[in-house]
């Protein structure tokens, strides 16, 4: 899984709301752009020079959140197509058989994917440490129940009531759209 740095800046010279701004998209354009490529220094690259494209017409732009979201994840797409037309380092995109209207349900589910592992990871990022580790290790490393006890020196029922105040956590902060997907995963985990 793609694991996420902090902002580097290409240019210090940056409007505060700007760089407000790339701080708010990086983290899920990044995890976006490594679906893609899986390379996380590409996909950093990739994301920066999206933002620096938004920058350069930000003028073009609508100041709708909305359509700055949209036109970053284009730019990236764009430049992922535009850099295996170039270079041979992305065969998965050099390779494909499918139709353009596959590409699209590709991009779109990817574009899902990434705001939902963004959104999980908010939630998470804000559980109790210990909390944090247990479901980390249970629902993202896919270790068992007794795994995870003996890794971390606990009780099985100590694991299950983390897991439990966890879910329980993530069911009240979650947006309600994304919390049945996650109950979807618990499930098919257990």
């Amino acid at each position: 899984m793609y694991a996420i740095k902090l902002y580097p800046y290409r240019r210090a010279n940056m409007y505060f709301e700007d760089q407000i701004e790339f701080k708010r998209h990086y983290k899920v354009l990044c995890y976006f752009a490594w679906e893609m490529v899986r390379d996380t220094e590409v996909a950093e690259d990739l994301v920066q020079d999206a933002f620096m494209a938004y920058l350069n017409n930000k003028h073009k732009i609508s100041s709708d959140p909305l359509a700055i979201r949209s036109f970053l994840y284009s730019a990236i797409r764009n430049a992922v197509y535009n850099q295996s037309r170039k270079s041979k380092t992305i065969q998965k995109y050099l390779d494909r058989q499918y139709a353009n209207e596959a590409d699209e349900i590709d991009y779109e589910h990817k574009i899902i994917r990434a705001e939902f592992m963004a959104e999980i990871s908010r939630v998470v990022d804000g559980l109790p440490d210990s909390c944090q580790r247990i479901f980390k290790l249970s629902y993202l490393d896919g270790l068992s129940n007794q795994e995870i006890a003996d890794k971390l020196a606990l009780s099985i029922n100590t694991i299950k009531t983390q897991k439990q105040r966890a879910l329980q956590v993530l069911r009240k902060k979650i947006h309600p759209e994304f919390f049945f997907v996650i109950l979807l995963l618990v499930l098919t985990n257990n």
